[in-house]
């Protein structure tokens, strides 16, 4: 659900694989920490209170958890599979009580999307 904004790296039918490359490494890596640096390890506690540092992960409230799966499902052009992993993340992030925990699972989730992309060429899902 949503509509997708494609990102298709092939120039003449050919994929440049430097370009594709560098996008699966940022989307892995790099998106991943800034993402849930600002949505779950800032927004979601700041919701709670504005001294948000103060805030363990584990005592965030269902209102700042709704709130930000819901503003994370705005952020992506397939708001369905935004909400679902908004909901993940922050369910993980909540439950461990460290944000490494939703790094990592989102860092999976876009890793093997990626993969997944480049592998079929449905260029769209990126």
């Amino acid at each position: 659900m949503g509509e997708s904004v494609a990102f298709d790296p092939r120039e003449n039918n050919e994929i440049d694989w430097l370009l594709a490359g560098s996008r699966l490494i940022g989307a892995t890596l790099i998106v991943p920490v800034m993402e849930e640096l600002f949505w779950r390890s800032f927004l979601m506690r700041w919701l709670c209170h504005p001294e948000f540092l103060t805030i363990n992960p584990m005592h965030v409230g269902i209102k700042a958890f709704c709130i930000t799966a819901i503003l994370f499902a705005v952020a992506h052009s397939l708001w369905f599979a935004g909400l679902l992993a908004g909901m993940i993340y922050s369910f993980l992030y909540m439950r461990s009580g460290t944000l490494w925990s939703a790094i990592i699972a989102h860092a999976v989730t876009n890793g093997m999307l990626g993969i997944w992309i480049i592998s079929t060429g449905n260029w769209d899902f990126w």
